[in-house]
């Protein structure tokens, strides 16, 4: 015969248990979906590290950072150790921190001092220590899907278009239809349309909003990125040009239309020319936070990189594909970690030119000059090997 006194004991604990685990459920429900989307993992992370008692294991000292830093479901600071956020979400299976960040490449209307401050430039401040925004630091990664598609010899596919997947990657597993032999002529063009993209001075956890991002300093810009990637090409014998002229100032409408005509200049001049890269910097920035796509290769920070291409009014886009699927299988090869996917999109960035012209994106206006040029030199070394490499 039961103990009435027992079962009714253990009915009570019953329900106190399960109005308990229906107020974490709601408490958790409530904190994830008050955040945006891009911040959802991250919120799982965090939650689960709570629910678990291992919260402090999710704390990491930053002494850079601002006073006041965003938190999930409570009160009190919590910032995100990215080793251990990424590892559960990647066992969440929501295939790494996936936030929709393809570079936003429209022509702006022109600022007034892009039109009186030609003669003085765009100098890069000696001083950019407000702390007026959070920086954070993230390693995308994927996990294949209908968009995200893996290529033949490595690497991600990242599918924006109406254009069927299996032909892509059909185009991608094809030679390029040019030869890349060293004929000690350039084979290489480096140029930048937006030249005066630049970097945050060093590697940390907060930014200036005075700083524009943008300097006229060659040095400072990603003209040091496409030096970088040019030393490289130059040290394994590959003729190259790195054009440095300034395309987006005083003057940024019309940036794409004057470096155009740069491209065709050299063309006429160097007809073996047969790759042309454009190398510019993403900004990554979602409700005042700026992010800053960053992988660590050989112990040292590096940004990570973004090619894309582009099919509007590109005819031979096929052949652009074919080249940079190449490179892009090459950097995931010797730099695991390197590369966010590679973007096919409607886009155009003066792709019809030649049969080797693509976008690449050297981390964003979040990293530090310091890890964009780091990762310069490794593009340039993959993508000597991808010339070199016999067809």
């Amino acid at each position: 015969m039961k103990n009435p006194r027992r079962s009714f004991c253990d009915f009570a604990f019953g329900g106190v248990f399960a109005l308990a685990l229906f107020s974490a459920f709601s408490l958790m429900g409530g904190a994830l979906s008050a955040m945006p989307a891009s911040g959802f993992a991250e919120g799982m992370a965090v939650m689960s590290a709570k629910i678990s008692g291992f919260s402090a294991g999710f704390r990491e000292a930053s002494p850079e950072a601002p006073e006041t830093e965003p938190s999930v479901g409570s009160t009190s600071p919590v910032k995100i150790n990215p080793a251990l956020a990424g590892e559960l979400t990647r066992l969440s299976g929501f295939g790494g921190w996936d936030i929709e960040a393809a570079p936003k490449e429209t022509e702006e209307s022109d600022e007034p001092e892009e039109q009186d401050g030609s003669a003085g430039g765009l100098p890069y401040p000696e001083n950019a220590d407000g702390r007026d925004g959070k920086i954070i630091r993230k390693t995308y990664t994927y996990r294949t899907s209908a968009t995200y598609l893996e290529l033949p010899g490595g690497g991600l596919l990242r599918n924006c278009t109406d254009i069927d997947a299996e032909y892509l990657l059909e185009q991608c597993a094809k030679e390029p239809d040019f030869v890349m032999a060293d004929s000690g002529e350039p084979l290489v063009l480096i140029m930048h349309t937006h030249t005066t993209e630049s970097y945050e001075p060093t590697e940390r956890s907060f930014y200036d909003a005075d700083f524009s991002s943008r300097t006229t300093d060659l040095e400072k810009s990603v003209v040091a990125v496409g030096e970088a990637i040019a030393d490289e090409l130059e040290a394994a014998g590959i003729g190259v040009i790195h054009d440095e002229t300034i395309h987006d100032y005083p003057r940024y409408t019309g940036a794409y239309d004057r470096s155009a005509e740069t491209v065709e200049s050299y063309l006429e001049k160097y007809p073996s020319i047969k790759i042309v890269i454009d190398v510019h910097r993403d900004a990554i920035e979602e409700d005042g936070i700026r992010y800053a796509p960053a992988v660590e290769i050989n112990g040292r920070s590096a940004a990570q990189v973004m090619i894309i291409c582009g099919c509007t009014n590109v005819p031979q886009y096929r052949y652009n594909l074919r080249i940079a699927s190449r490179l892009q299988s090459e950097m995931e090869a010797d730099w695991p970690g390197l590369t966010r996917p590679l973007l096919f999109d409607e886009r155009n960035y003066n792709q019809e030119l030649t049969h080797g012209s693509f976008l690449i994106e050297m981390g964003s206006n979040a990293n530090s000059l310091g890890e964009a040029v780091y990762s310069g030199e490794l593009v340039g070394k993959s993508l000597a090997e991808v010339i070199k490499k016999p067809g």
